[in-house]
């Protein structure tokens, strides 16, 4: 089915912070931002950004510094991420809720010369901040809420003022600085640094350009088959990750939308903002949607507003796509769930089932000028319905791996055809009609007296088990020294499952390789900020309690 993916787009030249700048000269009145129930209009925007690059080249940040920002989904995140691009300097966008070594790690790795934290985040690791050296900048969640409102949030003004090494960003806004000298903007220029998810491995900065971003917004607006200009956009996904930043922020701002910023997810506060603001967009992962189906605003809501939802980040099962589908259409909505596929290193997606085509398990078509090969080995692309790794070239890709050449080098090679590739380390498949279907990260797969074991499958086998409300399939080393299959299993407390139930589900939906070997039962499993399972740390649970297992 060729619906034109391959169609060649028309790319700006410029920065991320000119093409917000210049919408915002066309619609002004239009609202840019909102948060907690208040907007902020383009021209309010435009000034809070201008004031904020005003304080920072104040603070001694020049064109190509990195300024360490450690915030969630608050306005002055995305006044942050713009002011910083508008001089030329580099936003190192990472969670809040960073560990005290991870501070150090971000700080010391992207040489940051600055840090904009949650006040929060500052007054558990001051330590950590003071031995990297950095001069902090600190905020709070409400802190561009008026008094009134802060009180209604039960939230109080800072409590940190300037000390030795922090300011409080209310005190730096109410500052007056000098305009900022002009800087020449590059679309090859790095806009943000990102860390790879880090579910299997190290994380890694990525370097994400103007261009990977201004090519996300344009690329998602063709493949949403509708209108997305001036749109709301419900913005829950993490501003510190791809698709959080990339289409809940830039895509959205990209094309005059209004983008509302919720701090962090919560079932009802998410339903709230969608009764109320009716959204036309929501992007989510998949375990954010049992949550919302469960909520009591959206009980009896209607949603027929609704002209996308859209899935990534993790795999979505077949059996939680349908029962979702069937959510929005008996609350009036007339669309399905669209998953997608992407990775940090080509800032968030990729890939998008088209509006209303069924494709079951499948991720869709490519974006406009990306192409998506499958390789069987290094030198051999996979037939049709192959399993291969996926290797993808397309406008998203990153400049590289900062300061890091010999990882760069593993992941973007150039192709006899002479584009770069970034190799993506996932294993996938093509159908015969150039449909993909992202399997899992190749690391993950499990080799078992010979046998691939691909614990995804044995994953999605459980999803539509009503006694598992969540599990994850690891290898690890039996008496024996052999890899066999480790299942961490979290119970719905409903029900009273024992391995041997496990096990006689299983046994007739994965292969006899494939079944596992340890049953483990326990209370919760380890999650990265953008909820998805923590795989190396999922392994060593396993590798502990194995001989304690069912």
């Amino acid at each position: 089915m060729n619906l034109e993916t391959k169609k060649m787009l028309s790319y700006p030249e410029s920065s991320i912070s000119k093409a917000v700048f210049d919408i915002a000269k066309k619609h002004p009145k239009n609202n840019a931002i909102t948060f907690m129930n208040k907007s902020f209009s383009y021209k309010v925007f435009v000034e809070k950004t201008t004031k904020l690059s005003e304080a920072f080249c104040f603070c001694g940040v020049k064109k190509g510094d990195r300024v360490l920002v450690a915030l969630p989904n608050i306005p002055q995140a995305v006044f942050a991420l713009y002011s910083l691009n508008a001089i030329g300097a580099v936003g190192v966008f990472v969670s809040p809720l960073s560990a005290d070594e991870e501070i150090r790690h971000y700080i010391k790795k992207c040489k940051c010369k600055l840090a904009f934290v949650l006040d929060s985040l500052y007054s558990k690791s001051e330590n950590a901040f003071l031995r990297s050296g950095v001069k902090v900048i600190t905020t709070g969640v409400c802190d561009e809420l008026s008094p009134l409102k802060r009180f209604i949030y039960h939230k109080t003004t800072p409590t940190l003022e300037t000390n030795n090494n922090a300011l409080a960003y209310h005190t730096l806004m109410s500052g007056r600085y000098e305009p900022c000298s002009s800087v020449d903007a590059y679309a090859d220029d790095t806009a943000v640094i990102l860390f790879s998810g880090g579910t299997t491995g190290t994380p890694k900065a990525v370097e994400i350009t103007n261009a990977n971003l201004n090519a996300l917004a344009l690329g998602t607006e063709a493949m949403c088959m509708r209108n997305v200009k001036g749109i709301r956009m419900l913005a829950v996904l993490p501003v510190f990750h791809g698709f959080g930043l990339g289409i809940c922020v830039h895509t959205v701002l990209f094309f005059g939308g209004n983008t509302l910023l919720l701090p962090k997810f919560s079932k009802e506060l998410a339903a709230k903002t969608i009764v109320r603001h009716k959204p036309q967009y929501i992007a989510c992962v998949p375990s954010m949607l049992e949550p919302m189906m469960s909520s009591v605003a959206l009980r009896n809501a209607d949603l027929s507003f609704i002209d996308g939802v859209f899935s990534g980040g993790d795999s979505l099962s077949e059996s939680l796509r349908l029962k979702f589908d069937e959510f929005l259409k008996s609350h009036g909505a007339k669309v399905k769930i669209r998953q997608g596929y992407g990775a940090t290193e080509c800032v968030a997606a990729v890939c998008l089932m088209p509006d209303n085509i069924e494709k079951a398990e499948s991720v869709g078509l490519v974006y406009p000028d990306a192409e998506i090969k499958i390789m069987a080995s290094s030198d051999r692309e996979a037939d049709a319905f192959e399993t291969g790794e996926i290797v993808i070239s397309s406008k998203t890709v990153m400049k590289g791996y900062f300061d890091d050449e010999a990882e760069t080098q593993k992941a973007l090679k150039t192709g006899n055809d002479g584009k770069i590739w970034l190799y993506t380390g996932d294993a996938g498949y093509k159908d015969n009609e150039g449909y993909i279907y992202f399997k899992q990260r190749l690391k993950r797969v499990i080799i078992s007296n010979g046998y691939n074991v691909y614990p995804s499958e044995i994953e999605k086998a459980l999803a539509s088990y009503k006694g598992v409300s969540e599990c994850c399939a690891v290898g690890v080393k039996d008496n024996r020294k052999i890899q066999v299959v480790a299942l961490l299993v979290v119970r719905d407390n409903r029900y009273d499952l024992s391995k041997e139930d496990i096990l006689a589900y299983l046994s007739d939906k994965v292969s006899r390789h494939s079944m596992p070997e340890y049953v483990i039962f326990t209370d919760s499993l380890p999650k990265t900020a953008l909820g998805k399972i923590r795989i190396s740390e999922a392994e060593m649970i396993a590798e502990e309690l194995k001989e304690t297992a069912d």
